[in-house]
Formats: structure tokens, C-alpha cells, sequence
């Protein structure tokens, strides 16, 4: 079996070159004619080289990564969380890269898992994937983000669906209690109608470049004004209450700060659990929620730290063993 160094060595050759080779954007470029946005730019090598410095914790490279970057001058935040989400809205100057899609050639479909049951606007949808209430309670009122849920609505069936009070578990008369709460991220109510849609969904953007620069910085030499100002971009645009001066941080808790808010702006986009890891917090953040909920905590960093290998591949190879993995 080949160790994670000599992958990442592998990778980042890889990275490197890719950033050196490709263009910057696909304008006027000599074999694609238009701006072709749903492939990879010097930009997007760049954002996976500073995704893989902060796994490693190489601060200064991911920090340089993101120089980089921004001198690319191609990037700026989306000025609308809600609108950088639409489905009509298939490309924007805050997409890095992202898994493209069209209701009518290659769509998906995000929004029958994504979307409310039994909601008037965005019809017939299946409520798969929900958030926590124990997560959505965590927003400020003030916080737009925290619109980007159906938290509150007169269903289909003409019951009013909420949020159950604490500790209660039988809703009143015409009341549905929601055990979780969809999302609008990939449920546009202006979107299609249709079973399939073509939400797009994002892999790498600037908001993450941002965030990610602020961590670093803050790794490398504690608070800093830059890091606070990074962050603070990235909750005005949402008109969530700013952070204040580095004055009032420590270190540690200015990481906490970068922790909490890029679960604010990164739900739903696969970014949690590798956040979580790479600040060593994995273990005890799920294993107090799954407390806080009743659940019997389980995560074991020794086991949950890596997937575990695909039994086709076990099967075929007996170097592969998941003994130590879960």
C-alpha cells in the first residue's frame, strides 16, 4: 500500500502542473471559442493545492496558494447567498469550480432530495437530505442565511409545519412537526418544476479561498486583522454580525470562530467533515451531538479518520484491510 505522504507528493506534482498549464479563464482561447466555464483553470488547481497545504497543515503554502489566487483577479464573493444558489444562476465570479447541470440535457436530481415534503411552492419532493434543527437554531435571526430553510409553512395537506418545541413530540391540531428542516440551497421555489432540475452544485468557490486564508493566517501567527476582515467579508454578505477586532481572540478562539462560521456558509457542501478533521475537533463535536440527541456517541478518530477501502477492492486485494477502519 502505497502511504498518504507519497500520495499527496503525487498529487501536488500533479497540482502544480496543472497550475502552470492551465488558462486562467477559457476566453477567446484557441480551441474553445467562448468562456467555457465548466472547466478547470489555473484557479481551480490552485484552490485544490491550498485545500490539500491545510489538510497537512503546511500554513505558509496554503496562505501562498491563496495569494496566488486572488492576484488571479478573476474571483469576488457573489453579492446574494440566496442568489448564488438559484438554480437560473449556473455560473457567477464566486465559482471556482463546480459540477454543472441543466434541467434539460444533464440534470439532477437535487431538488426531489433536497426539497420540503408537502410544500405548496416547491411541489412533491422528498425531504431526504434535512438539516438539524440542533444546527439551523445555531443562526442569528439577522443571519439571511438562516432563510435558506423551509423552517415555517402551510403544507399541501393545509397542516402548518414547524419546529417542534423541546421536548415536545405530539403537534397540536393542524400542526406537522418537522424532525428536520430542508434546505433551499438546492430547492430553488423559483426553480424548476419538473422531476429533474439543474441546480448547480459548487465545489470550490471564493468564499472558501477567503476562509480558507483567514484560518491559515491565524495558524501562522494568531490573530490578525486580515483574518478577521477576511471572515468578516464573508459574514456581510449575509449580514450576519461581524466579527470584532483581533484584540478580543485568542488564537484558539478565533479558530473556533473560522470553525463556526464556515458552517454557516459551507452547509450542504461537503466540506464539514474535513473541517472538522483537519482542526482536531472530529471526535468530540459528533460525538456531543449525537449525545445532544440522544444517540450513543461512536466516532473513534483511530478508526473514522479515513474511509474505509471498497470491499470489490478488499476482495481482490488482501494488502487491503478495513480492520482499523469504518
Amino acid at each position: 500500500m502505497t502511504d498518504v505522504a507519497k500520495l499527496d507528493e503525487f498529487i501536488i506534482s500533479d497540482l502544480e502542473y496543472a497550475a502552470a498549464h492551465l488558462p486562467v479563464n477559457y476566453t477567446s482561447h484557441a480551441i474553445y471559442s467562448t468562456n467555457d466555464v465548466g472547466r478547470a483553470t489555473k484557479g481551480s488547481a490552485l484552490m485544490l493545492l491550498c485545500k490539500l497545504y491545510m489538510r497537512q497543515h503546511q500554513w505558509q503554502k496554503a496562505v501562498d496558494a491563496t495569494t496566488s489566487i486572488m492576484a488571479l483577479k478573476q474571483y469576488e464573493l457573489y453579492p446574494s447567498y440566496a442568489g448564488l444558489f438559484a438554480e437560473s444562476n449556473k455560473w457567477s465570479s464566486e465559482n471556482i469550480f463546480s459540477a454543472l447541470s441543466n434541467n434539460l440535457l444533464d440534470a439532477t436530481e437535487m431538488m426531489n432530495h433536497f426539497g420540503p415534503i408537502n410544500n405548496t411552492e416547491v411541489t412533491d419532493r422528498w425531504q431526504y437530505f434535512g438539516i438539524p434543527w440542533h444546527f439551523w437554531n445555531t443562526f442569528e435571526k439577522t443571519d439571511e442565511r438562516r432563510e435558506m430553510f423551509y423552517y415555517d409553512y402551510i403544507g399541501t395537506d393545509g397542516l402548518h409545519y414547524v419546529q417542534p418545541p423541546a421536548g415536545v413530540t405530539t403537534p397540536p391540531k393542524g400542526f406537522y412537526y418537522l424532525s428536520d428542516v430542508a434546505s433551499k440551497k438546492y430547492a430553488d421555489p423559483k426553480g424548476s418544476t419538473t422531476y429533474l432540475d439543474g441546480h448547480v452544485f459548487p465545489i470550490l468557490r471564493y468564499a472558501d479561498a477567503l476562509m480558507s486564508r483567514a484560518e491559515a493566517l491565524n495558524e501562522l501567527s494568531g490573530p490578525n486583522q486580515e483574518s478577521i476582515e477576511l471572515v468578516n467579508k464573508v459574514k456581510a454578505r449575509s449580514k450576519a454580525t461581524l466579527l470584532g477586532s483581533a484584540g478580543t481572540f485568542t488564537q484558539a478562539s478565533l479558530r473556533e470562530a473560522i470553525l463556526q462560521e464556515r458552517g454557516w456558509e459551507f452547509f450542504f457542501e461537503c466540506k464539514r467533515r474535513e473541517d472538522l478533521i483537519r482542526m482536531g475537533k472530529y471526535e468530540s463535536v459528533v460525538n456531543k451531538y449525537l449525545s445532544d440527541v440522544g444517540k450513543q456517541p461512536r466516532i473513534n478518530m483511530a478508526k473514522h479518520k479515513y474511509f474505509p477501502y471498497p470491499q470489490a477492492q478488499v476482495d481482490l486485494n488482501s494488502n487491503l484491510v478495513n480492520t482499523d477502519r469504518q
